[in-house]
C-alpha cells in the first residue's frame, strides 16, 4: 500500500493489540477493494471505521478464544439452520466486533461454504472486514466511487433505501481461482424501534452476503 494508506490505517488500528493489528493490516495489504476504500478516504476525508472484523473456522469456541483473551466477549448467536451455517457475535468496549461463523456439522460436504473456505485458507485470516460509511453517505454513493476505481459488486446490495442496516460486498478477491476474500460496506440507520442507530445484524442479509462471498 502507499504511505499516505499506510498512515490512515495506522491511525485506526494503532491501540488494537499486536495480534488483531497485524490481521488488520494483512487484510488490507492483500484486499485491492479494501484498499480502493482507503483511497477514497483519503480523497473525500472520510472517517476510516470499521464495522466489523470476520473469521471463518470449523470450531467457533476455540477460535474465539484467543479474542476472548484481549477482552472481546461473547453476545449473541446466530443460526441459519436452512442454509447450513451458524455464528456468534463477540463485542468489545473500544474496537470494533467480530462476527465468527462456521458450517453445521451435518450439513452436505458440498455445500459447507464455510468449511471449504477453511480446508483452503485456514481460520487465522479475516474472511472480510466491514467498512461503516459515514453518516451521510448511501451506499449508492460509495458503490460508484469504488466501482469508478474498477472495483466490482457482483451482489445486490441488502436492505432497501432506509433501512435500518444496508449491507453489499465487493466481488471476491482469487486465490489459485478460489474466492478468498471480499470488501463489506455498511450503512446502519435509525432503528425505528429504538430511536438509535441500529448496531446489530439481520438474518435473512447475513445469508444472502454469505451466497454473494462465492460469486465470481
Amino acid at each position: 500500500m502507499e504511505k499516505t494508506f499506510d498512515i490512515l490505517l495506522e491511525s485506526k488500528i494503532n491501540k488494537y493489540d499486536e495480534l488483531v493489528r497485524d490481521k488488520i493490516y494483512n487484510y488490507f495489504a492483500n484486499n485491492q477493494a479494501s484498499q480502493a476504500y482507503l483511497e477514497l478516504c483519503t480523497e473525500k476525508n472520510w472517517p476510516l471505521n470499521l464495522d466489523h472484523l470476520t473469521i471463518r473456522t470449523n470450531n467457533i469456541d476455540s477460535a474465539a478464544k484467543q479474542y476472548e483473551n484481549l477482552d472481546w466477549k461473547y453476545d449473541e448467536k446466530l443460526e441459519y439452520k436452512s442454509e447450513g451455517w451458524w455464528a456468534k457475535i463477540y463485542r468489545h468496549d473500544e474496537f470494533a466486533p467480530f462476527f465468527i461463523d462456521q458450517s453445521y456439522d451435518e450439513w452436505p460436504e458440498d455445500k459447507k461454504i464455510i468449511t471449504n473456505w477453511v480446508k483452503k485458507f485456514g481460520d487465522q485470516d479475516f474472511h472480510h472486514i466491514a467498512v461503516l460509511l459515514p453518516p451521510d453517505i448511501k451506499m449508492e454513493m460509495a458503490i460508484e466511487s469504488l466501482k469508478a476505481k474498477n472495483i466490482k459488486f457482483l451482489g445486490q446490495i441488502t436492505g432497501q433505501t432506509g433501512n435500518r442496516l444496508r449491507q453489499v460486498f465487493s466481488q471476491a478477491e482469487l486465490v489459485d481461482g478460489i474466492p478468498f476474500t471480499v470488501l463489506e460496506l455498511v450503512e446502519r440507520n435509525i432503528d425505528i424501534e429504538s430511536g438509535e442507530i441500529y448496531k446489530g445484524f439481520i438474518g435473512e442479509q447475513a445469508d444472502s452476503l454469505m451466497k454473494d462471498s462465492t460469486l465470481i
